[in-house]
């Protein structure tokens, strides 16, 4: 059809001529900027993925700059105490010298004053070492001699377990055992605290709490020791229990030890920084000790069957706290942003904190987790309160009482089978998630356990409110994620402020006092021999700090070469999905090129078309 008032072709022409100008240019823009995603109608779900990968990159480069340094940090401390091993060094030699029965007092007054000026230089290290402006031996460090015991107290106990009461038959200091030499009085503040008042009092807590431990337990009376002495420093271990058994199957007697290094006497009077803390441990390891008693067969193998660790720690956490020392802070986190405890807004990121780990690989986070659910369960559901976790609880204990296997215990209290419960954690189940998100809200303010009572006698409740339906509360200043606060400070290693992607360095006083050697002086034999072995457990603690350091320092260094493999891979990922490829992009760009010129060609013929009609009308 030929006609004049539309010219068919040319339009065709034209709507071709401008498709292929468009996808020219758009190859011009990738061409000259690198990248095949400029903005999202590029590739909207690969803009998303490059952008979170991105974030990723980024992140791990500065993380990666933050594990630096740290390095760099724990390098400066590290420095700083080789010169104070040299001075220590040389004061011992001093002490021996002044030792010698050949020296005058004289003599030993100028020996005397070479080391003073020494211990003055020891001060001025501790306090005029610093990092980026932040002291690293600061006054609020941790030390041995900051009100530690770091004698070993023993005390040997009468315990009926049945009745909660508990007689001190016998307490002695025995010699040195921690890092610093510490004169010995008649008692220790922590030591008699724990014997006479935590211990006793957290024996009749459980009981009331799980009544089926208590029917159990008979009336003999059983020895239970208490030993607060040096262990392996502070923030390690915290304390253990220890058995011996008898014909019986039952333990016949029973330790408790607790870390000197982590605890002191303000502590044990409830103002010190640790006093929660304290009495969680104490709680944690005579709950062991009750279910060693009564349970002797799960807990310690000896039977048939040995209980998986998740639920010995986890059970162990009831009653101590699962939220007191760090392992479920993460999800203390998320509580504090809740409204209520229906408020599911942080649900997602609740599942995807249990997913990251399991009951086994974190007992006593995860584990304790589990327990409380268990017991849950077993009561019914219903409120998260304290009472009904440990009712539930307790009925568990009383079918294990009665011979039934764990497993066994929990499909007939729960109706689910344990390796139900774990899967659960695996894939973030919605009722998990549910009862999880519950149990952080009801302890934001607390620390997640079942006892109600403080273990102080007339004390500050510490462990718990009186309140029986409310998870016990401690300080909820303590509760958020402390990156440099206290004796610590925290090097982030991860993209997310999370408690596990933190590298935390502990920091130390390191000054005369805190090294023991503040009073130490060689006036006299006597005192030179007072001095040297004063020095030698300076020696030995200044050793400990700087080893830790050194484990910190290849830990950090490990931490960067996995940061820097994970930044070249994800970048070579991104790479692959925002980057152009230059050489099918030249060759789009070329036949483009191409197009729009035969475009350009044949949009000028389909004009000249009607020109052929004008003969017609001649």
């Amino acid at each position: 059809m030929l006609s004049v008032r539309n010219n068919m072709p040319a339009w065709n022409a034209e709507r071709q001529f401008g498709f292929n100008n468009r996808n020219n240019v758009k190859t011009m823009e990738k061409l000259s900027s690198g990248y095949r995603i400029n903005r999202g109608a590029d590739d909207a779900a690969g803009l998303s993925i490059s952008e979170k990968m991105r974030r990723q990159i980024r992140g791990l480069t500065q993380a990666t700059a933050n594990a630096q340094d740290g390095i760099s940090l724990v390098q400066s401390a590290e420095g700083a105490l080789h010169e104070v091993h040299e001075m220590l060094h040389r004061i011992n030699e001093l002490a021996i010298k002044a030792a010698n029965g050949t020296l005058s007092d004289d003599d030993r007054e100028l020996v005397d004053d070479e080391i003073q000026e020494i211990k003055a230089q020891i001060d001025a290290s501790a306090h005029h070492t610093v990092f980026n402006e932040r002291k690293l031996f600061p006054d609020n460090g941790l030390s041995p001699r900051s009100g530690a015991v770091m004698k070993s107290y023993q005390y040997e106990l009468t315990c009926n377990l049945q009745d909660g009461t508990i007689a001190v038959e016998s307490a002695q200091g025995a010699g040195a055992s921690g890092r610093a030499g510490v004169d010995v009085t008649s008692g220790s503040v922590l030591a008699d605290k724990i014997a006479k008042e935590f211990v006793p009092n957290a024996v009749r807590q459980i009981f009331d709490a799980f009544p089926a431990l208590e029917q159990a337990t008979g009336t003999t009376p059983i020895k239970l020791a208490l030993n607060v002495s040096f262990i392996d420093g502070p923030n390690n271990t915290l304390a253990y229990a220890q058995y011996s058994y008898g014909g019986s199957g039952r333990p016949v007697s029973m330790m408790i030890k607790v870390d000197a290094a982590d605890f002191n006497d303000a502590d044990a009077d409830g103002t010190g920084a640790k006093a929660e803390v304290l009495e969680s441990t104490i709680a944690h390891e005579l709950m062991h000790t009750v279910m060693q008693y009564n349970l002797t067969d799960g807990m310690s193998g000896r039977g048939g069957e040995k209980y998986p660790t998740w639920f010995v720690e986890g059970t162990a956490q009831l009653a101590g706290g699962g939220f007191t020392t760090g392992w479920n802070d993460t999800l203390l986190y998320y509580a504090k942003l809740l409204q209520s405890d229906q408020d599911d807004s942080q649900d997602g990121h609740i599942g995807d904190y249990l997913k990251r780990f399991t009951m086994n690989g974190r007992p006593y986070g995860h584990g304790y987790l589990g327990a409380a659910y268990i017991g849950y369960l077993a009561n019914g559901g219903g409120a998260v309160t304290g009472a009904n976790i440990a009712s539930g609880m307790n009925k568990v204990f009383t079918d294990l009482l009665a011979g039934k296997s764990l497993g066994d215990a929990i499909k007939g209290q729960t109706g689910k089978t344990e390796s139900e419960i774990v899967r659960m954690f695996s894939s973030a189940d919605k009722d998990l998630v549910e009862f999880v998100r519950k149990l952080a809200y009801e302890s934001k303010d607390g620390a997640g356990s079942v006892i109600t009572n403080n273990l102080s006698e007339g004390g500050t409740s510490i462990l718990g409110a009186t309140a029986p339906e409310q998870l016990f509360g401690i300080d909820p200043s303590k509760i958020a994620i402390d990156m440099s606060g206290g004796a610590k400070l925290g090097i982030l290693v991860g993209t997310d402020a999370f408690e596990d992607q933190f590298i935390y360095i502990d920091l130390y006083q390191m000054d005369a006092e805190a090294l023991g050697i503040a009073e130490t002086n060689v006036k006299t034999i006597e005192d030179a021999g007072d001095a040297v072995n004063a020095v030698k457990n300076a020696i030995t603690y200044v050793s400990n700090v700087r080893s830790q350091y050194g484990a910190i320092q290849n830990r950090l260094e490990h931490t960067m070469t996995n940061l820097n493999n994970i930044v070249e891979n994800t970048t070579a990922a991104e790479s692959r999905i925002r980057d152009t490829d230059m050489a099918e992009e030249m060759v789009r760009f070329s036949n483009f090129q191409i197009l729009l010129q035969a475009g350009q060609s044949m949009l000028a013929q389909a004009n000249h078309q009607p020109d052929m009609l004008l003969s017609l009308l001649q």
